[in-house]
């Protein structure tokens, strides 16, 4: 049986072959298939079963079913049932992991971090792109190539950027809203699906996280790592400040606190 290209991965190769996906490997597998092992005993019906490395280094996981969530979105993303079936997913994803014990020097794509008492694991790149439907159901989260130890309320955060959407004018229109959406409101809906979180504390650490993103991408593409190099060389820095810029405008940031929060 032929492998079958995926499409959609923007940094890695990905192939299919009945209900094996292969994705490209490194020294992070091992943990995140650790983390994906921990889930499918804790019931999380979300993420992909770890399948081992081939004899080509490559991950493999098992195939899930459905469609990734791109631009411009399907209708249900656009009201509060697609917010709570996410929201309802991560607060999943971070009770199933709170407890996980692993290694204090465990590798991860970002480098060697160990978990804190109290932190979840993240699952890094919370973007719709990510999630999988069937029809106006999520049944899917995969990608899990950044996922690293860290607070609950980052993982929200990054989430809120991308599903609020809280990235600027731009962006509510590529998603594809016939109108300019009420980010208050949608971001009280994730968060209150979510369960832990004010807003107020949502915005101030997405505001801190694409702060810290900057400063990730510059200091890991000056060492030739990808893919911090493939999202400087796209100007990703210069995108998210003004992403950052739009930010403290909507929500009345002073720019000093997320600055010293860095």
């Amino acid at each position: 049986m032929n492998e079958e290209v995926l499409t959609g991965g923007a940094i890695n190769q990905v192939t299919r072959r009945g209900d094996v996906v292969y994705r490209t490997g490194g020294p992070w597998v091992p943990a995140v298939h650790a983390v994906l092992d921990h889930l499918a005993n804790a019931g999380f019906p979300y993420a992909p079963h770890a399948l081992g490395v081939d004899d080509q280094g490559r991950e493999m996981i098992g195939f899930l079913p459905g469609e990734p969530m791109t631009r411009p979105w399907r209708p249900v993303m656009f009201g509060d049932e697609g917010l709570t079936q996410i929201a309802a997913m991560l607060r999943a994803l971070h009770d199933a992991t709170i407890g996980l014990e692993l290694a204090p020097e465990t590798t991860w794509r970002t480098g060697p971090s160990g978990k804190a008492p109290g932190q979840v694991i993240r699952h890094g790149d919370l973007g719709p792109w990510n999630t999988l439907w069937q029809g106006d159901t999520l049944t899917g989260l995969i990608d899990w190539d950044f996922a690293e130890p860290g607070e609950a309320i980052t993982d929200l955060a990054q989430m809120a950027l991308y599903v609020v959407p809280l990235r600027g004018e731009d962006h509510w229109r590529e998603c594809g809203f016939p109108e300019r959406p009420g980010f208050a409101a949608r971001l009280a809906t994730l968060c209150q699906a979510y369960g832990a979180f004010e807003p107020a504390d949502v915005v101030t650490e997405a505001e801190r996280l694409q702060l810290a993103e900057m400063r990730r991408m510059t200091e890991f593409a000056a060492q030739g790592l990808y893919p911090w190099t493939m999202f400087r060389d796209n100007g990703e820095i210069d995108k998210t400040r003004a992403e950052v810029d739009w930010l403290r405008a909507t929500f009345a940031i002073p720019a000093s606190v997320g600055d010293d929060r860095t």
